[in-house]
């Protein structure tokens, strides 16, 4: 195994908070793992099994002695206990509507073990111990924006207003099954500007001055990663369009430049998909850029002044599919590249959103797409085939037309096979579910790419977010947003391995996966790089539910 690219400390996201017990010895650091919506024009949430974690580091040591990852909404504010290995924790925030969600946990790091003081809890903005560490301490927003009864004629008092909550965490507390509904007292208000302030420094660099260091080595997700040779891999990740590493571990070349790289594509050549960011009240729109790996570089070819995803065929023609959902007023279809013959033909395949046509195949025979019925619609999806006159072959429906909700194919992926069972695809996705409460549906399978006829069909855990074909080792690589990675028999559907993916022992979610010469290189939400052999990740076996990627 190889890993790339090491941050400082592992298994973070992006560094949200830092904290520090009463000894200054142990540091409580708050990160915050980015969703997958990468490339811009796709957005798959479904299952997704990490989002914000507490990780407990000492001082000189990379990875934490312990994490905790059971909140649902960002950390706010951590509370050491004066004397016992216990933290009480603060999260929540504004839903963007009506409701101040929140989260008031308290963990023991050395048992494991944690509890919820209450019922529920508005958004949770500080907590503390008092100094007997008999109990919780909690300022929290009022439960919506109905104020709890406060006076809402000066809007100025009322957003710097906070309800101070009491809490008993005393040892009988922790046996206690049934945690006490909780109601606010209009009286016990507090001006939230008037607490003691908090260290102003942003984290990161309160966190390198803990160390001794000048700075931290901060990573986001690895946005995508491929092959460019057997000892050569490119990644894109925030802070740049291109990085190349050798596999063992070099950095052979670095391309900055505006923006930040989000996909790579692999046809006749390599190109990268390259994302400008604008800024002012734009900031949050996301324009394309295409640029071409070449002997003298990455070169820009074409920018775009709008949201696409590509893909690109085996014989180098490219697809450029537009998001209707960012800017609907735009005239801007999408595009048909053959960068052979210096040629953009505009094709309008239909409707295209984020969650309901990804598909994500490159490297194949041609380029695919998904297609409502109609066109203009983003129901009864088909696989196409996009000619290279532009015109669209229809294949057949992801899901069979029974007319319930399951019937709906969302957050999608899909690879090409191609073996002694013939030209095939798998793709895998989400039965559609208005529910948010219901356990999550979803689906990996193999079709034949001409007769429709299915191989085999696994239901899944979350969605996916990478997929591939080891035809060395006769295998499909799936991973997905709960963590898990399947190692797949291409042709029976045997499952070889179906574990959760860690790297150095701690929890980690793939986001960009491709394959070599019987080996995987993997890269994964909190910014690490690992390549690993397929014989090394079969022989660790699914006894323990778990599998070590790095």
């Amino acid at each position: 195994m190889t890993s790339i690219m090491d941050p400082t400390l592992r298994g973070t996201g992006r560094i949200t908070g830092a904290f520090f017990n009463p000894a200054g010895d142990i540091a409580a650091v708050v990160s915050e793992f980015a969703l997958l919506v990468n490339p811009p024009a796709r957005a798959a949430y479904g299952g997704t099994g990490l989002r914000y974690r507490l990780g407990l580091y000492r001082r000189g040591e990379p990875v934490p002695f312990a994490i905790f990852d059971e909140l649902c909404l960002p950390i706010n504010d951590v509370g050491f206990h004066p004397t016992l290995p216990r933290i009480v924790i603060g999260a929540g925030r504004y839903d963007g509507g009506y409701l101040f969600e929140g989260e008031l946990a308290v963990w023991n790091w050395q048992t494991g073990q944690s509890r919820r003081p209450f019922a529920d809890i508005p958004e949770v903005a500080r907590c503390r111990y008092d100094a007997s560490g008999e109990r919780i301490e909690a300022w929290v927003r009022p439960w919506n924006e109905e104020w709890d009864g406060l006076d809402d004629s000066d809007w100025s008092v009322i957003l710097d207003t906070l309800f101070l909550v009491q809490a008993d965490d005393s040892e009988a507390t922790w046996a206690t099954r049934t945690p006490p509904v909780l109601e606010l007292d209009p009286a016990a208000t507090v001006a939230a500007s008037g607490l003691a302030a908090d260290d102003q420094r942003p984290p990161a660099m309160r966190l390198a001055h803990w160390l001794g260091l000048p700075e931290l080595a901060c990573r986001g997700a690895i946005r995508d990663i491929a092959w460019l040779g057997p000892d050569r891999l490119g990644v894109t990740r925030d802070g740049c369009l291109l990085d190349i590493y050798g596999t063992d571990g070099s950095r052979l070349a670095h391309y900055g430049g505006s923006g930040y790289g989000a996909e790579i594509l692999r046809g006749a050549g390599v190109h990268v998909h390259g994302v400008q960011v604008q800024d002012g009240p734009e900031a949050y729109r996301r324009d394309s850029r295409l640029y071409a790996l070449t002997d003298n570089g990455l070169v820009l070819v074409q920018e775009y002044d709008d949201e696409y995803t590509f893909s690109a065929a085996r014989d180098g023609r490219l697809l450029g599919r537009r998001n209707r959902l960012r800017s609907p007023g735009s005239k801007a279809v999408d595009l048909l590249l053959d960068p052979a013959r210096d040629n953009v033909q505009p094709v309008d395949i239909g409707h295209y959103d984020c969650f309901n046509h990804y598909i994500g195949i490159s490297g194949a025979p041609h380029l695919f797409a998904l297609q409502g019925t109609p066109a203009s619609s983003h129901e009864h999806k088909y696989l196409c085939i996009v000619q290279p006159d532009g015109t669209v072959q229809r294949l057949w429906p992801l899901l069979k037309q029974d007319g319930t909700r399951a019937s709906h194919a969302m957050e999608c992926r899909g690879a090409y096979v191609a073996d002694t069972l013939g030209a095939s695809v798998v793709i895998a996705g989400q039965h559609y579910n208005p529910s948010v409460g219901d356990a999550y549906q979803g689906f990996i399978y193999r079709r034949h790419l001409e007769r429709g006829q299915e191989l085999w069909r696994h239901p899944t855990p979350a969605s996916p977010s990478a997929i591939v074909h080891l035809p060395e080792a006769g295998l499909v690589a799936a991973a997905f947003l709960d963590g898990t990675l399947m190692l797949i028999d291409a042709r029976s559907g045997q499952l070889r391995l179906n574990a959760k993916a860690r790297i150095d022992g701690l929890p980690t979610l793939i986001h960009a996966m491709d394959a070599h010469a019987g080996q995987l290189a993997l890269g994964t939400v909190d910014g690490r790089i690992a390549v690993k052999s397929v014989a090394d990740l079969l022989g660790a076996g699914n006894t323990r539910g778990w599998v070590e990627i790095g």
